[in-house]
């Protein structure tokens, strides 16, 4: 192999690995309270409406289109936990019934608690990222159940992996993926 081509490997390498954060997970709890399971038929698939969640503010500012992200992020956990999804705009009406209007049976709400993106690689302090879902039957809002997840980038992988700047939604692998299945097991 040519020096040239040993340095376009090592140059791709780093491309791939350039915006994303390492995350440590500090804090993933147990799903609590219970959904009423779906009054459909077994044969019928969950539909779970993914409400997207306002673009959450980093300090004094807001961080234009992360909720967007991060709903997208979502919806993706669903989906390979083996629900079809679908995704309404937050902070428009009752989510409940616009999830019923457009034939879902469940509704996934975000509360952001914390979001906070540093440019880890560079500055040494690390991502956050803090988020509360909300699982209720659709029909029955008041039957909930809700789980707590929170990451934080390993600031010592980030110096080395982290050339860019990526954002704290990158944080939302792995372990959220899991949780988010457990969170959704009972409605399948």
């Amino acid at each position: 192999m040519s020096y040239k081509s040993k340095v376009a490997m090592v140059l791709g390498c780093i491309g791939l690995v350039s915006c994303s954060a390492i995350p440590d997970v500090t804090h993933q709890g147990q799903p609590t309270g219970t959904t009423a399971q779906s009054r459909h038929s077994g044969a019928t698939p969950s539909l779970v409406c993914v409400v997207q969640p306002g673009d959450p503010s980093n300090g004094q500012e807001k961080t234009a289109g992360s909720g967007a992200e991060i709903g997208r992020r979502i919806q993706q956990s669903v989906q390979l936990a083996g629900s079809k999804t679908l995704m309404i705009q937050g902070g428009t009406g009752q989510p409940s019934e616009e999830c019923l209007r457009r034939g879902g049976t469940h509704v996934l709400e975000t509360r952001i608690a914390h979001y906070e993106d540093n440019m880890t690689g560079w500055s040494g302090k690390p991502d956050r990222i803090e988020l509360q879902l909300r699982l209720s039957l659709a029909s029955e809002p008041a039957s909930v159940r809700q789980i707590s997840y929170e990451a934080k980038s390993n600031v010592a992988a980030s110096a080395f992996m982290e050339w860019g700047n990526a954002k704290p939604v990158s944080l939302l692998k792995g372990d959220f993926d899991h949780l988010v299945s457990r969170l959704l097991r009972d409605i399948r």
